[in-house]
């Protein structure tokens, strides 16, 4: 008996709540007090033509008598997705599989068919998980049949969501998905319909002053937040990727040093802790190839530095307090907490890899292994 299945757990619990005997809910419903003991035990399920009698009595409706709830809780969500993910580590073949099993039996919940859509994409990517080995890899090796997969639980979402923000991220999952998978026509199309040509500050703070004038501050300061880190995130990884488009030397100066300011003053650490040390490796790697090795040096042992400091936790910093529900993990429970945390340590260790590897590269050896400085940043890169 599936287990999602709880009518005789609900009757029990109902039954007693109302101080009824089972004899009397039996002769009520015309039925034997052993046909209602066993409802209760799990061990048989009433007839479809008793259901309609029993919410009556009870006053209830089908779902509630089914116990059913369409939509998990945030905290349980992250859960099963953490769950997988984890899973994912260890078999990917059993994490698809419950991952399968979770949609199947979640397939109105729009918010984790949406993160299990998004963990589909990163498979389909040969993402599964960044230490498995290649014979891992391989059991999940189907990347068209993953996008596919994703492909078709964004659509359901897209189906059965309200809420214009579970809409929209769906959407936006769809063009990540398409993107990856090479449909870069599908995948622009998508995009086109979601970037706001119009500019949005303006409603943002005339709503923000509406609230201020109805007393609401709370929200005028937890819509002024949320806004000003969307705008901080999005100058940020606009300048990177600008600076690796462009590959000019001269802009790439100019950009890292406008980003180094931003992230400073804004407190970013607290929200993207890599930001600086990616950025900085961007830079280099720019100056390198213009020729400019100070630069490129100082760059270099700038992505360094910044790989090897400590987080910062955005909950300590006043210009992100009102972010704490969305930028603190543990507040979508332990084990999305847990999750996040893994997932950071082995973001950490990638970066610092990749960082050792690039800096120990022949492209950099060619113009730089007879530089003191070159040989002091190899003896401090993180290995």
């Amino acid at each position: 008996m599936s287990e999602s299945i709880n009518i005789g757990r609900t009757i029990a619990r109902e039954r007693r709540r109302k101080g009824i005997t089972q004899e009397a809910l039996a002769a009520h419903l015309g039925v034997s007090k052993a046909a209602v003991s066993k409802w209760e035990l799990g061990q048989s399920l009433p007839d479809v033509s008793l259901l309609p009698r029993i919410t009556a009595y009870f006053s209830l409706t089908l779902d509630e008598l089914f116990d059913w709830r369409d939509e998990l809780s945030q905290e349980e969500s992250a859960a099963l997705y953490a769950e997988v993910y984890a899973l994912g580590e260890k078999d990917l073949g059993a994490a698809h599989e419950r991952l399968r099993a979770l949609a199947s039996e979640h397939y109105s919940d729009a918010n984790l068919l949406l993160m299990l859509a998004s963990l589909l994409t990163v498979w389909a990517g040969g993402m599964a998980t960044p230490f498995a080995s290649a014979g891992e890899k391989d059991s999940v090796s189907d990347a068209d049949g993953l996008t596919d997969e994703a492909l078709a639980l964004l659509d359901r979402v897209l189906e059965v969501a309200t809420d214009p923000t579970a809409l929209y991220l769906a959407q936006q999952q769809k063009a990540t998905t398409l993107f990856q998978a090479g449909s870069y026509a599908e995948a622009t199309t998508l995009l086109e319909s979601l970037v706001r040509r119009q500019d949005t500050s303006a409603p943002t703070m005339l709503l923000a002053s509406a609230y201020r004038k109805l007393g609401r501050n709370d929200e005028a300061l937890d819509l002024l937040q949320a806004e000003r880190l969307r705008a901080a995130s999005f100058v940020l990884s606009a300048l990177m990727q600008e600076v690796g488009m462009r590959d000019d030397a001269a802009f790439a100066r100019v950009a890292g040093n406008a980003a180094e300011v931003v992230f400073e003053a804004l407190d970013m650490g607290a929200v993207n802790p890599f930001f600086s040390a990616t950025m900085s490796l961007e830079v280099a790697e720019v100056l390198r190839k213009a020729g400019e090795k100070d630069g490129a040096l100082e760059a270099l042992a700038r992505a360094i530095e910044a790989v090897t400091l400590e987080h910062q936790d955005a909950t300590d910093s006043p210009l992100w307090d009102r972010m704490a529900d969305r930028l603190d993990p543990a507040c979508a429970g332990e084990a999305w907490a847990e999750h996040k945390a893994r997932q950071a340590g082995e973001a950490r260790l990638l970066i610092r890899q990749g960082l050792a590897e690039r800096t120990s590269s022949p492209e950099w050896q060619r113009i730089v292994s007879d530089n003191p400085r070159y040989r002091d940043i190899l003896a401090k890169t993180p290995r």
